[in-house]
């Protein structure tokens, strides 16, 4: 099964909570062109479900990747569910999903599944051939 992994696009440095920072432009602009990535130069498989932070500027970064790859199945849950896979895999199926969150969470759940350190750029996606039996993952791919 495959599993992808995104972290959210540019936010702005200052607002009244961390919750609150929203997308820059540039932010806006760099998740589009990941998404647009994922369905023309990448074809990877698309995924049914989106599971997102609901810090803001994750959630709209899952609302734009949302609308481009066509996703219907979109969650947003506490941030918190997504800093440990433990809380993450309970959102599983057969089906490919993608997840949209924040550093370092992102790459640590990267090493611990495929014990492969990666570096985490905003608005990027990576894709892991995951395994359920194992616990573990294979990294495949990746989008900046």
């Amino acid at each position: 099964m495959f599993l992808y992994l995104m972290r959210h696009g540019h936010a702005e440095d200052f607002a009244p909570s961390d919750g609150e920072r929203s997308l820059t432009e540039k932010g806006r602009a760099r998740s589009q062109e990941a998404a647009e990535a994922f369905l023309i130069e990448k074809k990877w498989d698309l995924p049914n479900k989106l599971v997102s932070s609901e810090l803001r500027r994750a959630a709209q970064t899952a609302e734009i990747v949302k609308d481009i790859l066509g996703i219907r199945d979109l969650k947003f849950v506490d941030v918190q569910v997504l800093l440990n896979w433990e809380s993450m895999r309970t959102y599983l199926s057969d089906e490919p999903i993608l997840f949209v969150g924040h550093q370092p969470a992102l790459g640590a759940i990267i090493e611990g599944l495929t014990g492969q350190a990666v570096r985490v750029k905003k608005a990027s996606i990576h894709k892991l051939d995951y395994d359920p039996i194992l616990d573990k993952a294979s990294y495949i791919d990746f989008i900046e």
